[in-house]
């Protein structure tokens, strides 16, 4: 039953990644004969990430013949461990990494490092400098149509706040275009940008409550990214507040779910696809292996918008 393996090997990494992670490596490995490949993950806790690695391991696993020597890794949105954890896959002579960037600044280094060594490095759902390549969403566009969503919801008017994530390019971008659609509304007011929910569902029930706080006529949040909207709902819900709107980004299989309930204070998500992003990123970094780089550096992927209204038809992740 070969289909079952993948699903036992990453319970084990999901335990590995909400248990103790003080250590550098919270790992788990496919061996592999084929090149040997680091797989740096932002939290397996998030569905979305979990989804990218094992994307890229069953893409990796595809040639029995030449299968790939595998370790995925799990930061737990710790910027500085996952400097570690690429300063560790340096020092284990992988050839190649792939990445999804919690600080795309900080990580520059490492990676300008790992470059020198001669790994190939390929990003994923962020940018970062340095990168051989990398695959993401169209965050700005993503953020845009999210938030067009939510001023439409909100009948163009109303007091709105954005819920921020970690400092990558990816938060960056759907934070810059949600701005873009809120400021085309004149009758939008923009109470906060500046709480960070760190992408995390308990992020989100702890900015909105706080907002709730500070802000009692607040109508409608953008979330940055869907597990921290099912916090934001969350929180709001235990307020008693039901009037409020929110939207995110993610097109999660959770989001999904929520919108079919009429109940929901979410009205719609962004979506992306963590399984084709894994898969592209793969690819692409099994092409530079061969000496192969890519004709586009970025490879930037659409987001499409799923609502109440059309989430029957959306296929999912």
């Amino acid at each position: 039953m070969p289909m079952k393996r993948p699903w036992r090997t990453w319970l084990l990494a999901l335990l590995l990644a909400v248990g103790p992670v003080g250590s550098a490596l919270a790992t788990h490995a496919t061996h592999g004969k084929g090149p040997r490949v680091g797989v740096l993950v932002s939290d397996l806790r998030n569905p979305f990430f979990a989804y990218i690695a094992r994307a890229v391991e069953s893409t990796l696993a595809a040639d029995s013949r030449n299968a790939a020597h595998i370790t995925v890794v799990s930061s737990g949105f710790d910027p500085q461990r996952q400097d570690e954890q690429l300063k560790e896959m340096i020092r284990q002579r992988v050839q190649l990494v792939i990445v999804t960037p919690v600080d795309s600044t900080t990580l520059h280094a490492r990676v300008t490092e790992a470059r020198a060594a001669g790994i190939k490095v390929v990003a994923v759902d962020a940018l970062v400098q340095g990168a051989d390549a990398a695959v993401v969403t169209d965050s700005r566009a993503a953020g845009k149509l999210s938030c067009e969503h939510l001023v439409r919801t909100l009948g163009g008017k109303g007091e709105v706040a954005i819920i921020d994530g970690p400092p990558n390019t990816a938060a960056v971008g759907r934070v810059n275009g949600c701005r873009e659609a809120l400021n085309a509304a004149p009758g939008v007011r923009v109470v906060s940008m500046a709480l960070n929910g760190g992408a995390t569902k308990d992020g989100g029930v702890e900015q909105m409550t706080r907002l709730l706080a500070r802000h009692p006529k607040l109508s409608g949040v953008f979330a940055i990214n869907d597990l921290c909207g099912i916090g934001a709902e969350l929180a709001a819900q235990v307020a008693g507040r039901h009037d409020i709107v929110i939207t995110a980004m993610d097109g999660s299989p959770e989001v999904a779910q929520r919108l079919q309930d009429p109940t929901t204070l979410i009205a719609g998500s962004a979506t992306q696809s963590p399984t084709l992003m894994g898969q592209r990123a793969a690819q692409i970094g099994l092409k530079l292996l061969k000496g192969q780089p890519p004709q586009q550096r970025v490879l930037l992927l659409p987001s499409k918008l799923v609502t109440r209204e059309n989430v029957d038809g959306y296929g999912g992740w």
